[in-house]
């Protein structure tokens, strides 16, 4: 079954750091892996895959107003960052025939790993935050999103993750 995005590439570029140059071909991948991997896991293989159809069906339109605020409150904000997660550390390099090539400008200057890893830590940080709303809305709204708590009973499915995503201080 084809993935059906929950984002479009310009809500990358309208709500991130990442900017309207990137070419939607760059990002498909990454929008593609931080759907599965982090979404899936924090919604859960019942819901995702409802969520899937109904975007196939062409019917979010017709979803109630749980199901529209679950989309756009909380899973866009969250998948927009997890994709910055994992396209940072690819931006600056592509992929050739004969092998990778690390992109350089005649007016800039490549960042550092350093740099690069503190950019990631940001937007991973975001994206855990916006994980831990997605999750208490879920919680909170799950009489009425009832597909967050099904199960199917196999062992493929992902049972929703509902430990805290987020740690934003120090633990004593």
């Amino acid at each position: 079954m084809p993935i059906a995005l929950f984002i479009t590439r310009n809500d990358i570029i309208k709500n991130s750091p990442l900017q309207g140059a990137i070419d939607a071909d760059a990002l498909l991948p990454f929008m593609s892996t931080a759907q599965v991997k982090y979404i899936k896991n924090l919604i859960g293989t019942v819901l995702y895959e409802y969520l899937q159809a109904q975007i196939v069906a062409g019917t979010v339109g017709n979803l109630s107003a749980a199901y529209q605020d679950l989309l756009d409150e909380h899973i866009k904000p969250t998948l927009i960052w997890y994709t910055c997660v994992e396209y940072i550390p690819f931006s600056s390099i592509q992929f050739k025939s004969n092998g990778a090539v690390k992109q350089t400008s005649e007016q800039g200057t490549a960042p550092s790993k350093t740099e690069i890893d503190y950019l990631k830590q940001q937007a991973q940080t975001n994206a855990d935050y916006y994980a831990l709303r997605l999750q208490n809305y879920l919680i909170s709204y799950s009489n009425s999103i009832p597909q967050y708590l099904e199960s199917v009973g196999n062992q493929t499915q992902i049972y929703p993750d509902m430990t805290n995503q987020f740690f934003g201080g120090i633990q004593l």
